[in-house]
Order: C-alpha cells, then sequence, then structure tokens
C-alpha cells in the first residue's frame, strides 16, 4: 500500500506533463512518436488528407482523438502522412526542428532519390514498350503466316477440287457425248413432257444442275484443248 501510495504522485505528474506537450502541439512541429508496442516514428505534424476544396481547419491536439504526421523529411524516400490514433500512442515528445543545412540536406536527398525513382520508371515504361512492339510485331508475323498458310490449303484444295470435278465431268462427257446431248435434250424432254411419254432416267440425270455444271466444265476444257491443237498445226 505504501509503494502504490508513492507510485500515484509519479503517474499522475507523468500525464500532466504528457497533457501540457499536446496543448504545445501545433501543425509543422518536429515529434517523436512512441507507440505503446515500444516502436517510435518521428516526423512532422501536419493536416489529416481531407477533401481539397475545404480549406483546412486548425487542430486542437490536447482533445484530438488522433494525429497526422508528414514522414518524408525523416525518412527521405518515403512519402507521405501517417494518421495515428492517440490511443496507440504511449508517449509524445516535441523535438527540435531541423536545422537549415540539414534541411537542405535532406531535401537534396529526396530530389535525388525522386530523380532516381523517375529514371527507373521511365527506363521501365522503356523496357515494357520495347517488349509490347516486340510482340506485337511476332503476333503479326504469326498471323500473316497462318494466313498465308490457310491462302496455300485453300488454293491446294481448290485445285484438287477442280482436278476432281474435270475427272467427274470427264466421265459424264463419255456417258453423254455432245453429239447427241446438249442444250437441246432439255426441248426434247419438253415436248416428252406435253406429249406424255415417258422421260428416260439418263435424260433426268443430264438434266440435274450438278450433272450440267460438271458436263459443260469437262466440254469447256475439251474444247479450249482443241483450239490449242488447231493453233499448233
Amino acid at each position: 500500500m505504501r509503494y502504490a501510495l508513492l507510485l500515484l504522485p509519479f503517474l499522475a505528474s507523468t500525464a500532466s506533463a504528457q497533457d501540457d506537450v499536446w496543448k504545445t502541439l501545433n501543425k509543422g512541429d518536429r515529434i517523436q512518436v512512441t507507440f505503446r508496442s515500444g516502436n517510435m516514428l518521428l516526423g512532422n505534424l501536419d493536416n489529416k488528407p481531407a477533401d481539397p476544396r475545404l480549406a483546412p481547419v486548425a487542430t486542437d491536439y490536447s482533445t484530438a482523438s488522433e494525429i497526422t504526421i508528414d514522414l518524408s523529411l525523416e525518412y527521405p524516400g518515403l512519402n507521405g502522412t501517417m494518421t495515428i490514433p492517440k490511443k496507440e500512442i504511449k508517449e509524445i515528445r516535441k523535438l527540435q526542428n531541423l536545422d537549415p543545412a540539414t534541411m537542405k540536406r535532406i531535401q537534396e536527398e529526396m530530389k535525388r532519390i525522386q530523380a532516381l525513382a523517375a529514371a527507373d520508371e521511365a527506363s521501365r515504361k522503356s523496357s515494357e514498350s520495347e517488349r509490347d512492339k516486340a510482340k506485337e510485331k511476332e503476333r503479326k508475323k504469326a498471323e500473316e503466316e497462318a494466313k498465308d498458310e490457310k491462302k496455300e490449303k485453300t488454293t491446294g484444295e481448290e485445285v484438287l477440287k477442280e482436278l476432281d470435278d474435270l475427272r467427274k465431268g470427264k466421265e459424264l462427257l463419255k456417258r453423254f457425248p455432245p453429239d447427241k446431248w446438249g442444250p437441246q435434250t432439255a426441248s426434247q424432254v419438253a415436248e416428252k413432257s406435253l406429249r406424255k411419254q415417258p422421260v428416260t432416267a439418263d435424260e433426268l440425270e443430264f438434266l440435274r444442275e450438278d450433272t450440267q455444271k460438271l458436263w459443260n466444265l469437262a466440254l469447256k476444257n475439251q474444247q479450249e484443248k482443241a483450239k490449242t491443237e488447231e493453233k499448233k498445226q
């Protein structure tokens, strides 16, 4: 009990001292924050990021529930602010502001780091751009090769089909020689129908559309060959 009574004044004086510190704080002050976990952080008091359309409001740190500190001057390369709930803070100390020489050195270091970061970003974007161009070039090349391959395949298939059609046409030309079969066959079949005479299976097959197409193809080929032979003579 005696020790507890001795401790109470000490705790009271510590709390009072901390209250006094909070009352003296202003935006821009350099402070040291000790968390309840034991970790420490240095920075400058700043306004909490807010709607840029609104004017900043002065903060009474003795009644505030949280503080915001700017870390950039203490940790070059770490740009931005951190907002800390007051309940997480074990102790806060107001420090002496950095002297002009130190401020200048820190600002120069910040500029150097920012320049390096900008150069790295430019290099990264350039590399990505070159990589994208190479990929696009490869893609177009692959598309052209696929198109050429498809064209060759299609052309080959068309040639094979033409040869097959010609072969079938020649067979039909043997079955239906042009001296007996031709455009007149349709008229003959029509006359038979009018006279109610039976139409033969050969006549019906000859007049089919696919038969006519193949038969005419072979006939045309035969006539062109005949013309070529005449020219040679």
